[in-house]
């Protein structure tokens, strides 16, 4: 930080990183000295502002409903309302995304950065900046798709999985996979495919998490007669070597027999990243939570974190885990409630919401955007 930003600066650096998005972007307004550490990806502010701000994550909030303008310009006809909130459930600010198509999917934000999915594109956004870029599309048949970010090389990358055309009715083929990276100099990326294929179909509409430099997603295990191995679960990509892994569920874990899908109320799976690791989380209705930790990805070893008792919990009002603040483990709901649990102490509390807890989105603010243009 201090090399790359002058001895007169620092100070101002350090007070200004405390500071959210929304002014900063004002005070690049100042003087030529504050637009240039502000905005300048490569003296070392937006990751120290970063860093700070991963302290203090926030949720995105959507409204269940959204508004459909068909007299608006291509790219604008889908109007979705979103709350920013803090994790007390505090509301920050309204923000609007406008798209072509109805939005099908949005994942937890990755280094500030969300990815919204509709039926032909994806999209890049960043709640903070209020930037939206729309990824080219090839019309192939979307089988998955996540975010990461590369370190090293300070930028991010968006993988896809597609379907191949000439075996899309034969799901035990592999799935195509395509990269779109965004580097600080690199303003003309194009989706690039990748040699490796990913070698099971993954659980479309469930979210993938990132953790170590690695996409995780759950393996569609409903759509596979067979498995390369019984306990297969998990399929990850590593972004830095571009290689497919398939990781085994834990030992003490049971997946579901088909009896038990019946049931009316069934246990869930949930892939999150917290901390800087992957977990995996059970949440079986009407009885407890179970908390499993990747400690090694290459030989698939599972530690188990935790278990919950949440037997006297209705249903309804525990979600997913959303992060970790504290010894408090944050859960949505299929209410207005958050759901926040002490693990040290075995106490829990709530917080109402103004709308449903279920379209609830992670991310911390950022003022990282790619360099590219809205195609």
């Amino acid at each position: 930080m201090s090399s790359k930003i002058t001895r007169n600066n620092i100070m101002i650096a350090d007070i200004l990183s405390r500071l959210p998005v929304k002014t900063l972007l004002r005070f690049k307004s100042v003087c030529k000295s504050w637009r240039c550490m502000i905005g300048d990806s490569s003296l070392g502010f937006q990751a120290l502002h970063y860093d700070r701000s991963q302290r203090k994550p926030r949720f995105l909030l959507q409204w269940p409903d959204f508004d459909f303008r068909p007299l608006e310009p291509a790219g604008c006809r889908y109007v979705y309302n979103f709350i920013s909130i803090d994790t007390e459930g505090n509301m920050i600010s309204p923000i609007q995304v406008k798209v072509q198509e109805p939005v099908k999917l949005i994942l937890p934000g990755c280094h500030g950065l969300l990815c919204l999915a509709t039926e032909t594109r994806i999209h890049v956004f960043n709640p903070s900046t209020r930037h939206l870029v729309a990824l080219p599309a090839d019309g192939g048949e979307t089988a998955g798709f996540g975010i990461g970010y590369l370190s090293p090389a300070k930028g991010h990358v968006v993988v896809r999985l597609n379907i191949p055309r000439q075996s899309r009715t034969s799901p035990s083929r592999k799935l195509e996979c395509s990269v779109f990276t965004f580097l600080p100099e690199n303003g003309g990326a194009r989706w690039r495919e990748v040699e490796d294929g990913c070698p099971y179909l993954v659980e479309q509409f469930s979210f993938p998490a990132f953790a170590n430099e690695t996409i995780y997603w759950k393996i569609d295990r409903g759509k596979h007669q067979a498995l390369h191995r019984h306990n297969d679960f998990i399929v990850s990509f590593n972004i830095s070597d571009e290689k497919f892994q398939t990781i085994t569920h834990p030992a003490d874990w049971r997946p579901e027999t088909h009896r038990q899908w019946r049931l009316p109320v069934r246990n869930s799976t949930q892939l999150v990243e917290l901390r800087g690791h992957l977990y995996l989380v059970e949440t079986a209705a009407f009885s407890y939570v179970a908390v499993w930790k990747l400690s090694d990805p290459g030989n698939s070893t599972w530690s188990k974190a935790c278990t919950i008792d949440i037997s006297k919990f209705h249903p309804s009002f525990v979600g997913e885990i959303q992060c970790v603040k504290g010894t408090e483990i944050i859960f949505n709901s299929c209410t207005s409630l958050l759901l926040y649990y002490d693990e040290k102490n075995k106490t829990s509390r709530r917080k109402m919401l103004p709308c449903s807890a279920a379209n609830l989105t992670i991310y911390c603010e950022s003022l990282t955007f790619p360099a590219t243009q809205q195609v």
